[in-house]
């Protein structure tokens, strides 16, 4: 979650200034418009990228944390069938 609040921070810094620049630059309207849209575009896939990082990311780790969890319940109900096994004979 804190990834993404960091996104948000970025993607809302990057709008301001790019507002900042159209307010400052001496370009023309139609050379602005082309700066801007490419500086957007150029935004959208940075941050498609680093999302798309993440999202790999957390898979990982969540696949990672079910095998974990797989093995450790394993472990435990392997255990529990020892101990009924000696205390009720077959």
């Amino acid at each position: 979650m804190q990834t993404l609040k960091y996104f948000g921070v970025v993607l809302t810094a990057g709008l301001v200034g790019a507002g900042v620049a159209l307010l400052l630059a001496p370009a023309s309207g139609e050379e602005t418009r082309r700066r801007l849209t490419r500086s957007l575009d150029d935004e959208k896939r940075r941050m498609l990228k680093k999302i798309n990082h993440e999202k790999a990311d957390m898979i990982k780790r969540g696949r990672r944390a079910m095998e974990e969890v797989t093995e450790f319940v394993s472990d435990e109900l392997e255990a529990a069938q020892k101990k009924i096994a000696k205390v009720v004979p077959l």
